[in-house]
């Protein structure tokens, strides 16, 4: 395949905002191209490293599929976060259109903390990674200074992040959804997307099943576990999610323990967030969300 097949939407954002959902029920659509693989995500105006082997790497490693579909794209939660993203895709495809899933910052933060914490990469508390969530993102390196794990907040400044789309691309070529919308009213917002997209509406997916909300027991247990496990620990995680026991991962006696040990340490129920957590992330986005309301067409004073 050739690099003349041009992505014309992405699906930008944002990190655990449903943009997994959405992409699982588009994909179904006979019209909508998207990656079959959805783990892990392309990143690539994101991911330095991975922009740098150019757009032929791109085209080929993620839409060598596109056959005869009108909108082609893919998903990758990052884009919003990142303020350079916006000009590398106008040069890349100046007609490009965009989706952006917008959940309630202050339950996204929250659901981006328990998301670190499944996988591993988080001992402290929520409270005590949001105080010390400046002084880690500054200690950060390499690799993980641009991924930049335990930025939790920065990721919920809607408004402020979608600056730098408002001006490389016109207003028709945004469309901005409320996270919780897309969640109860499926169809009436894929309606919208499929209209946004140019392509046959009417069509309804198979909703994906909704997996078990796991929260962990014991932060340390969790990332001792991922320590143990490796490269093998996200595919114990997703299998006790789908409640499907990976027996063919368990190679050895110590495996066996460790997996008990690891099964034991989650619960399939959403913890709440911590109140003074709570006040603290209502303030802090206040002013964000005050100014998104008269960028959007939805509701968002229940998001304060």
């Amino acid at each position: 395949m050739g690099v003349e097949i041009i992505p014309n939407f992405l699906i930008g954002g944002v990190a655990a905002g449903g943009t997994s959902l959405l992409a699982n029920a588009l994909i179904q659509h006979p019209d909508i191209f998207l990656p079959a693989e959805m783990r892990p995500e392309p990143h690539y105006f994101y991911k330095s490293w991975e922009y740098a082997k150019g757009s032929n790497y791109y085209m080929d490693k993620w839409f060598s599929g596109v056959q005869q579909e009108k909108a082609t794209g893919e998903r990758s939660s990052s884009y919003l976060f990142d303020p350079t993203v916006a000009g590398k895709v106008k040069e890349f495809n100046p007609s490009m259109k965009w989706i952006f899933m917008l959940r309630n910052p202050i339950e996204r933060t929250w659901g981006n903390y328990r998301y670190t914490v499944l996988g591993g990469l988080e001992r402290l508390s929520f409270w005590d990674a949001l105080q010390q969530e400046e002084e880690r993102i500054n200690n950060q390196e390499g690799i993980w200074a641009e991924i930049q794990p335990y930025n939790y907040t920065g990721r919920g400044f809607y408004y402020a992040q979608l600056q730098p789309f408002f001006q490389n691309f016109d207003s028709s070529q945004i469309l901005l959804l409320r996270s919780e919308d897309v969640a109860k009213n499926s169809q009436v917002n894929l309606e919208k997307i499929y209209d946004f997209l140019g392509v046959e509406g009417g069509f309804v997916p198979e909703m994906p099943p909704n997996h078990t909300a796991v929260s962990v027991k014991n932060r340390e247990v969790q990332a001792d576990a991922r320590e143990y496990f490796k490269d093998r620990f996200d595919l114990f995680v997703e299998g006790i999610r789908r409640e499907q026991d990976p027996i063919d991962l368990i190679n050895s006696e110590d495996d066996r323990v460790w997996y008990e040990k690891f099964k034991e340490n989650l619960v399939g129920t959403k913890k709440k967030m911590p109140t003074d957590c709570r006040e603290y992330l209502q303030n802090l986005f206040a002013e964000d969300i005050n100014k998104l309301s008269s960028v959007v067409e939805f509701e968002t004073k229940d998001w304060n």
